[in-house]
């Protein structure tokens, strides 16, 4: 059993180069506060978009290097800093130092961003059975290494394979928009217990405006 996430991710590296050969696209792996962090946020999958998953990239590959508009929600829910902000919204691409900076912040926060599905597309589309299944091990493993105290799923395809359990989003947001209160679904790896938070995918295809409001709840935890 991998012992770190170190030697996870040579097994993400294997993986790609194994199943996926013509893709040139390197993974995008996990970071943030890699030791009991307060909140592990899972998304879908990478794209392209990610500056981290060209080949070239010597820094940390973490979710949405080089974009924007996840950050710009981060920063609406109260949970993103507003100078980083600035920069990324002014700026057309992300140094190495200012990776770092962004990095740091995640840490300082007690944060660790992730994908359930650590493959890079290039484009937006949706990952496929086949991957979800391939990954998922990964995931969970990755889950039992950091030990998060809190897990935010993006969107019901983390939500849904993470717990085994369907749910409706829309139902979800209207019980706590009206209760003020998360509701948490108990999960466990391998002996260690964490709870797992539903959550709209905050770009695309999802929720930005629910996505925030779910956010600004998990912001008071």
């Amino acid at each position: 059993m991998y012992q770190t996430l170190e030697e996870l991710w040579n097994v993400v590296d294997d993986l790609n180069q194994k199943h996926f050969p013509e893709n040139s696209l390197k993974p995008i792996l996990g970071d943030g506060k890699t030791f009991r962090p307060k909140v592990m946020f899972v998304f879908i999958n990478p794209t392209h978009a990610n500056i981290s998953s060209n080949q070239n990239w010597q820094g940390p590959r973490f979710p949405f290097i080089g974009t924007k508009p996840v950050w710009r929600i981060f920063h609406r829910a109260g949970m993103f800093d507003d100078e980083l902000i600035k920069k990324i919204n002014n700026s057309k691409s992300w140094s190495l130092k200012f990776t770092n900076q962004v990095l740091n912040f995640l840490k300082s926060k007690s944060f660790y961003f992730t994908n359930i599905v650590k493959w890079t597309g290039s484009d937006a589309a949706l990952p496929n059975s086949e991957k979800i299944k391939l990954f998922l091990p990964i995931l969970e493993r990755e889950i039992e290494i950091v030990q998060p105290q809190y897990i935010v799923t993006f969107g019901l395809i983390p939500f849904e394979n993470m717990t085994n359990q369907k749910i409706k989003l829309k139902d979800y947001f209207e019980e706590i928009m009206k209760s003020q209160k998360l509701r948490f679904f108990d999960t466990e790896y391998n002996g260690f217990r964490t709870k797992i938070i539903p959550c709209y995918f905050p770009v695309g295809r999802g929720d930005p405006k629910k996505a925030v409001e779910i956010l600004k709840l998990i912001n008071r935890l």
